[in-house]
């Protein structure tokens, strides 16, 4: 009974060894994606940078209208496709595409305003800040559905 039960936990060790670590790059954009679906700006914020610069706007700024935008969906989904990125140390360069649908919430005419859905493209930098990787600056796009995939 000892042996199988050696066996069984010696085979999880070299299964968990034997996977590829986790890349932080990709890992920081699903955690972006993730808050973003949770709807949670705090948690998103986490993961920019204290300098963080996107679309013109401060950090400050970018974290207050994503706030608003998030409050103003009941549901939100997210998903990330054409994913580059160009490490060159602790600073990486990464390109994708992000798939955005979302249910407005029904309350002073929102969901006639707000779309249902919609596709971006980023570019984002990002760097090893010590414990974590995070967002320094970000510029996106909107593809019109002409350049859709």
């Amino acid at each position: 009974m000892r042996i199988p039960a050696l066996a069984f936990t010696l085979a999880l060790a070299l299964i968990a060894c034997s996977r590829t670590p986790a890349d932080p790059v990709r890992t920081l954009v699903d955690e972006l994606a993730a808050a973003a679906e949770a709807r949670d700006a705090d948690r998103f914020g986490e993961r920019l940078s204290k300098d963080f610069e996107g679309g013109g706007m401060s950090r400050v700024d970018s974290l207050a209208t994503l706030r608003r935008y998030l409050a103003a969906y009941e549901s939100v989904g997210v998903e990330i496709y054409s994913f580059e990125a160009e490490r060159d140390g602790g600073t990486a360069r990464v390109r994708c595409e992000v798939d955005f649908s979302g249910h407005a919430r029904k309350i002073g005419g929102l969901e006639g305003l707000l779309p249902p859905s919609a596709v971006y493209r980023f570019e984002l930098e990002v760097a090893d800040e010590g414990d974590a990787w995070l967002v320094k600056r970000a510029r996106w796009e909107q593809v019109p559905p002409a350049a859709q995939q």
